[in-house]
This record gives structure tokens, sequence and C-alpha cells, in this order.
């Protein structure tokens, strides 16, 4: 979040120095005072992700941490002393949260995650009100109303007829599903796949197969192209509007590859179950969720360029940064 706001004061003096070529003449630019406000992230969602073991979706999890200033070159650390509570629209908290470190890959344990203590399911059509406090900064509170549940129309997967690969290769064929519009609103949406075995559990990741389309899927923004997103990644995370299109039928149509890793990862390679199903996960999105992610996708399009416009990410934690995003998610299942 900061690494955009530090392009626009290192432009400063490498345009200084340019014009200066030749000249003893120094430009002092003094970065703006900061004041450390609270920084968080959560997606407060209705339930089917956990329910159907997407547990791939840890950016949806709370993390919370302190903002520094733009010159400030220390990794950004979390913090576990902070108070969050879910709020309904009549003012009841329905959510409290505790904090709870992480250690990838054996290393230290990260601060600054939190997980939920009563397990609360997001209801659609109600509105929300997060509100987090932390020694030392001021609190801030972020609205929202979690959208519409999405409705699916029937999907198809057609396999690519079978060729050598390793048990643990790439499989490759065409998804199709659609999303049936509601005219009367706006309405934004993410789509994400995975494959199943034929006990319903997770086998394999599916990404999108952009081998020969000119228009390869990446941080460039194209509101006009409906994508897969990539579980677990910002820069991945690739949202669609339905701006000029209400009330038809949004289609997704397009080669995927897929192949064999489980969340346990390869306990029984090189002899893994067979691939099963195909399941569709759409999310209803809000229009500050929407706005933030193609912030993101700007940001990253830069590539961290100082000739580059500024690309600031989007915030709606107002008094602090970061984002209280929704997701109304629906399943689709389709057998291969």
């Amino acid at each position: 979040m900061l690494s955009a706001v530090k392009k626009s004061f290192l432009w400063l003096p490498l345009a200084a120095a340019g014009a200066l070529a030749g000249c003893e003449s120094v430009v002092n630019v003094e970065p703006p005072a900061h004041t450390p406000r609270l920084a968080l992230t959560y997606t407060l969602t209705n339930g089917v992700t956990q329910a159907g073991n997407w547990n791939f979706y840890d950016a949806r999890d709370l993390y919370v941490s302190t903002s520094q200033g733009v010159l400030v070159t220390k990794n950004l650390a979390g913090r576990a002393d902070a108070t969050v509570e879910l709020r309904d629209d009549a003012g009841q908290v329905v959510e409290q949260f505790r904090a709870k470190n992480r250690a990838p890959y054996g290393s230290d344990s990260l601060r600054g995650y939190y997980a939920p203590t009563r397990g609360y399911v997001g209801q659609p059509g109600q509105r929300y009100t997060l509100r987090a406090s932390a020694p030392g900064v001021e609190t801030v509170e972020a609205a929202l109303a979690l959208p519409a549940v999405p409705v699916l129309g029937a999907g198809s997967f057609v396999p690519n007829p079978p060729a050598s690969f390793s048990p643990s290769g790439n499989r490759f064929g065409r998804l199709s599903f659609a999303i049936a519009d509601d005219a009367a609103t706006a309405n934004y949406y993410l789509a994400y796949a995975r494959v199943l075995d034929a006990n319903g559990q997770p086998w394999g990741r599916v990404f999108q197969d952009n081998s020969d389309r000119d228009d390869q899927v990446g941080p460039d923004v194209n509101l006009n192209r409906f994508d897969l997103s990539d579980p677990g990644t910002f820069y991945q995370t690739l949202p669609v509007s339905d701006a000029g299109r209400n009330g038809q039928r949004l289609v997704y149509s397009g080669k995927v590859r897929y192949y064999y890793s489980p969340p346990s990862g390869f306990g029984n390679y090189p002899n893994p179950p067979a691939p099963a199903f195909v399941e569709v996960l759409v999310s209803a999105i809000p229009v500050d969720t929407y706005n933030y992610y193609l912030s993101v996708l700007r940001y990253y399009d830069t590539e961290q360029s100082i000739f580059a416009e500024p690309a600031p990410l989007r915030s709606n934690v107002p008094g602090g940064y970061g984002l209280f995003a929704g997701a109304s998610d629906t399943v689709l299942r389709i057998p291969l």
C-alpha cells in the first residue's frame, strides 16, 4: 500500500536531477509527516467457503497492522493487540476476534492475523460495521452491505482428449458457466474453480490456460473481460462488473488447466485418486471491494516503475487504511 505512494516522491528528486544535469544545485524534498493509523483487511462471507472446505482463502482472514511513513524501508509488522468486533445493522456485536499467529514454512510466527470466536455467518442483504481499536492509534470503523447471492445457470466441462502426462502433470479442458445477472442493480463478481475427487475432497487447482490468447490474463485492467481468479493471491484477484450489460447473462467460457495438488500435499503421489468434479465458486462483492481489487491490479501493472503514474490502493476504512470486504458465495459442481 505504501510502495505506490513512494513512487511519487522518488520521481521528484529524479526529475530534479535530470533538469539540473551539469549543475551543482541540490534540491531537497521533505517527505510528508506521517501519523500512524490502523491498517486492516477482512472479508465477511455467507459461510459457503468454510462449509465447502475452500480453505485456501487465507486472504479473507482478518489481518491488522499499523501504517508507516512512505520512506520507511523495514518490513510491515502486524500487531496482536487489536480489539476487533463485527456489528450488525442493529448495533449488536455478532462476531469478535482473537489474535492467532501464523508460522509459514517453519519460520518465525507472523503476527497480525486473527481468528473469529463465534463462527458467525454473514447474511446477504444485511449491513455490517467492522470496528477496530488498538493502543496508540485512532479507532476505525468501516461498513458494508453484503450483496445478494448470485444465481448460476448450468455449467459444463469438456476435457481435452487423453494425452501423455505424469500423474501430477497438467491436464486441460474447456470450462463454461453463466451468472444470471440482476438488471435492477449494479453487480460485481469474482469466480474461482478447483477440482474434487469422488469423495468431494480437494484434488487440485484450476487455472486459466491463456497460451493462445492475445489479451493474456495478468495485472492489466480489462473491465470487459471475465476471468477466473487465482485463489489466495491479490495479484490474480480479477473482478468483473455487469456495467453495460445489466440483466444479461455473464458467461465464462475458456480453456483451463488443472493438476493434482491436494491441501495435504502429495501424500499418495504417484498414485493420486481420480479427479471427479470441477467445482466453481462465484462471489458477489460490494462496489468498494471491486474498486479495491481494481486498484491492486493497477498497482501491480506499474511493475514498480518510477516512470509510471501513481497507483495508490483504494481504502474503505475511514481514519485508517485497508479493506473491509464482503463476498456472498455460491457453488456449482460439474462432473468431469
